[in-house]
């Protein structure tokens, strides 16, 4: 696979893979070298460098592959023009698929947040049927280590996915990457399924990555493949696993309905607090007639107003925003509404990775945005900013 930033182009690859618990690969012996070829469930990776004529994606599965990884992102800003079409139109194929991001430039944070909105931008939850984790890349750029590649600004990164999307990305790297870049100490990616790249002819599996104390369950055994649907060279990969467990991993599992997962707990505000809640906060107070200036800030004006919402619905009246006040203060609000509850919405919906213009206008936007964050959460997807979205908002 290539990639591409700032006109330079350079190789670049993806991870994919199950449990390590389903498939046996803790420790860091590799199982007993075997032929890519030996593998039976196979799948490619692309990029706009696979763009040289469309992609008939029908014809691809029809080829026998079962999934696909679509370069989303790289550093803070760049995204592939292909990435939006090729998800879309993959998964209406029947691939299995996710996005990867090429870490470069930027913070381990700053990638992430880049990372998350373009892959909800396109329409990934990573709970949909057929939605892989989403991938990190990590790899030498331009020829050297990344400037952010630390344990602690990789292991941000991959605690953000965690966060937005309820599941561990999965990491393409390799062990010259950890050598080199990490100090030889991979054990940031000790719950991170793997995917590793080795090319060369015969049996040889990719090396074990030091400290990491698991083996690959991707294996990208080829640059230069071919396969029908697409023009040109591809990057081919094979799965360690079984259809069964990748079709698990990709949400799409026996039938069985899991336990919805518990709510968050309302967080408690009081004079002093400063941050997005706080600006949720004042904002449904402006939505309850109580006015307040929207400065994000817990301040004596907004105590103030608290207390006298409070007194008026009947609470003990301490200016402090707990569960309570929280259960009698949020707006049921949905597609058509306006005002300053649906800026509280559009507020804390920003703060987890969406981009939404703050204008107080429940349209197709923050509907998308909303259904979204619901289907993240294993809420029920109704477009309706009910108490237990209000409460997984404010509270997650």
């Amino acid at each position: 696979m290539r990639t591409t930033f700032a006109g330079v182009s350079v190789r670049a690859a993806v991870v994919g893979t199950a449990t390590a618990v389903a498939l046996g690969l803790t420790g860091t012996t590799p199982a007993q070298a075997a032929y890519p070829s030996s593998y039976g469930v196979k799948g490619i990776d692309t990029s706009r460098w696979n763009h040289s004529s469309a992609i008939n994606w029908n014809s691809v599965a029809a080829s026998g592959q079962k999934f696909v990884f679509h370069k989303a992102s790289q550093s803070t800003g760049w995204v592939d023009p292909y990435f939006n079409q090729d998800f879309k139109a993959s998964a209406a194929a029947g691939l299995m698929n996710s996005g990867y991001h090429f870490y470069a430039e930027g913070t381990g944070s700053a990638q992430a947040d880049h990372f998350i909105r373009t892959l909800r931008t396109a329409g990934y939850t990573g709970k949909a049927a057929g939605q892989l984790p989403p991938v990190i890349d990590l790899e030498h750029h331009n020829g050297a280590c990344p400037a952010y590649a630390t344990t602690t600004h990789i292991s941000t990164f991959i605690n953000k996915i965690k966060s937005s999307f309820g599941v561990a990305p999965i990491v393409y790297t390799s062990k010259w990457f950890v050598d080199d870049c990490l100090k030889g100490n991979g054990s940031v990616f000790s719950t991170t399924p793997l995917w590793q790249p080795r090319y060369q002819s015969g049996s040889n599996e990719p090396a074990a990555l030091p400290g990491a104390n698991r083996s690959w369950s991707f294996w990208q055994h080829s640059e230069t493949g071919s396969v029908s649907g697409i023009s040109g060279n591809v990057d081919l990969n094979v799965y360690r696993g079984t259809l069964t467990q990748l079709r698990a991993m990709a949400n799409i599992g026996t039938g069985t309905t899991p336990a919805p997962a518990p709510l968050p707990s309302w967080p408690v505000l009081k004079y002093g607090a400063t941050g997005v809640d706080v600006r949720a906060l004042q904002y449904l107070l402006n939505a309850r007639g109580h006015a307040t200036t929207v400065d994000s800030s817990y301040g004596p004006a907004t105590q103030s107003q608290v207390t006298a919402f409070q007194r008026a619905n009947g609470l003990a009246a301490d200016g402090i925003t707990g569960p309570a006040t929280w259960s009698k203060l949020i707006v049921t609000v949905q597609s058509g509404a306006t005002g300053s509850a649906v800026k509280a919405v559009q507020t804390e919906l920003n703060s987890k990775g969406y981009s939404l213009t703050v204008d107080g206008s429940f349209g197709p936007a923050t509907l998308s945005a909303v259904k979204s964050f619901q289907s993240s959460k294993g809420l029920a997807v109704d477009g309706s900013v009910g108490p237990a979205t209000w409460q997984t908002l404010v509270g997650s």
